[in-house]
């Protein structure tokens, strides 16, 4: 059974729910990448095969092509960030995963309200913007992304920032009291 639909249905099992607030409605879940472009990797990799097939009679540029390689994927994947996106009325619930676990968020990074649409940029990673941050999106959650962008069109400017500004004023009233009990 998807994820969407056991959030969707109540079930608070995943793990997802543990960053979402009581009355978070979930509109959409989306895995994404920041940093370089999730294919990057491919096209070092390919450019260094076509290498060591035109340098048979060079084993030492093969051994060099093929560490230069290894180094430029390691330093690929130690860029790239791995994100949770997960899409409310009103919010983005940034989480932070692993690269091998996508749906398993590991730290919640923030809220970031949704004031603009996504306008997906690309075709099958397409670019998004996220706060400050631009992350790469697969193309099959590119329609998710359209349906939420089309859903905050539809809404009524009073709508869209309820749940945020009431997350903010719980915020704010948790640091009052927690600046309080500092100094006794």
């Amino acid at each position: 059974m998807g994820l969407l639909r056991r959030i969707r249905r109540g079930d608070r099992s995943h793990l997802v729910e543990q960053f979402l607030h009581q009355g978070d409605h979930v509109r959409a879940i989306v895995p994404a990448q920041g940093g370089l472009h999730p294919f990057t990797l491919l096209v070092i990799g390919v450019t260094a095969l076509i290498g060591v097939v035109f340098t048979v009679d060079l084993p030492w540029l093969q051994v060099t092509l093929m560490s230069t390689v290894a180094f430029a994927g390691a330093a690929v994947l130690t860029i790239s960030r791995y994100r949770l996106l997960a899409i409310t009325d009103a919010d983005v619930v940034v989480m932070r995963t692993r690269a091998l676990r996508p749906a398993k968020p590991v730290e919640l990074l923030g809220r970031v309200e949704r004031t603009a649409p996504f306008a997906v940029r690309g075709t099958t990673w397409g670019q998004i913007i996220v706060g400050a941050e631009k992350v790469w999106v697969h193309r099959r959650y590119h329609a998710q992304l359209h349906d939420a962008d089309t859903q905050l069109a539809a809404a009524p400017r009073g709508m869209r920032a309820a749940s945020s500004t009431a997350y903010r004023g719980t915020r704010a009233k948790k640091k009052i009291r927690n600046v309080g009990s500092r100094h006794r």
